[in-house]
């Protein structure tokens, strides 16, 4: 069940009257970490909104023998944060919410005019810096999650896969660019007044505090005007190409990195195979279906796609 899908449930139960109290306190939980970051309506005027929103509710619920009389507006603006929430604000809430850390537990990075400089995080994620860029980042990433800002300039990440903790990248402007695991590009340059994000393999979602921009795969690039406040996605004029390098992996783990990469799906019919190991080099210029035929002939097996034609099915011969 996805995140958007459980804020559906436990809102469902929230307004009939059947949530626990520790749920109801997750509803306002969120309420309050949505009002905390809204600036649409005045401070005194959003207090005084949640201290009757939730007084309401909160009496009609513990008093369940009684008929229900809910503000039906306010709960309507309830259920319009929440979902607000549940599909994008909690994407972004909990990389701008962030602990205060030391600054001696961050490193800050330059390259010089005319010099790259290669960076390699304590995830295992490398970043190459293109001439005259500065790059902010904590020696070691904790709290379930790895943000570092691009404080100028442009580079290419190549992020390590870690489904328990995203990686972030926070450029000027409160521009956040989310992923799990892939590659992609970031031009972010004070002087110019856009900020360009391209995706070379996997998938990444961008966005800000107040809204998520949009989710682009490879080939899409997304670019927001500053002055304006305006993001469009498109096609990268240039297609953007990386090389896959696996050294003694097991194919569980490098099918895992080709669905990233090309946004497909693989599926392996026998539990043994995934314990195979593959030495290769792949470039995402080749086409999935030619990598999976390689790896395949190798380890005598075979693959077909489905019905889905971002599917395939692995399985011994």
């Amino acid at each position: 069940m996805t995140k958007e899908e459980e804020a559906k449930v436990l809102l469902k139960k929230y307004l009939d009257q059947k949530a626990s109290p520790a749920e109801i306190a997750q509803v306002e939980q969120w309420y309050n970490s949505y009002q905390e970051h809204t600036s649409v309506i005045g401070s005194d005027k959003k207090a005084k909104i949640k201290e009757n929103v939730l007084l309401n509710i909160r009496s009609h619920m513990t008093e369940r023998s009684q008929p229900v009389r809910l503000v039906w507006p306010a709960l309507l603006r309830i259920a319009a944060m929440l979902f607000i929430v549940a599909a994008a604000g909690i994407f972004f809430r909990k990389i701008y919410i962030q602990q205060s850390i030391s600054a001696d537990q961050f490193i800050t990075i330059a390259s010089a005019a005319g010099e790259k400089k290669k960076v390699v995080l304590s995830d295992g994620s490398v970043i190459l810096l293109e001439p005259s860029a500065r790059l902010r980042y904590p020696e070691k990433f904790k709290n379930g999650q790895r943000l570092i800002e691009l404080l100028e300039g442009e580079a290419f990440f190549t992020v390590a896969h870690d489904e328990k903790r995203p990686f972030t990248v926070k450029t000027s402007n409160d521009l956040y660019t989310k992923v799990l695991g892939t590659s992609f590009r970031i031009k972010s340059y004070q002087s110019s007044r856009n900020i360009s994000i391209a995706v070379a393999t996997g998938k990444v979602a961008v966005g800000n505090s107040r809204q998520l921009f949009g989710t682009l795969v490879k080939g899409q690039q997304i670019v927001y005007d500053k002055k304006d406040r305006h993001a469009a996605i498109s096609y990268t004029p240039v297609p953007v190409y990386v090389n896959l390098v696996f050294e003694g992996t097991k194919l569980q783990e490098v099918f895992r990195k080709l669905e990233y990469a090309y946004n497909i799906t693989i599926n392996l019919s026998a539990p043994a195979v995934r314990n195979l190991k593959c030495t290769a080099i792949f470039n995402t210029k080749q086409k999935p279906e030619e990598i999976l035929d390689i790896i395949c002939s190798l380890h005598h097996l075979r693959f077909s796609k489905t019905e889905d034609p971002k599917t395939f099915n692995v399985y011994k011969k």
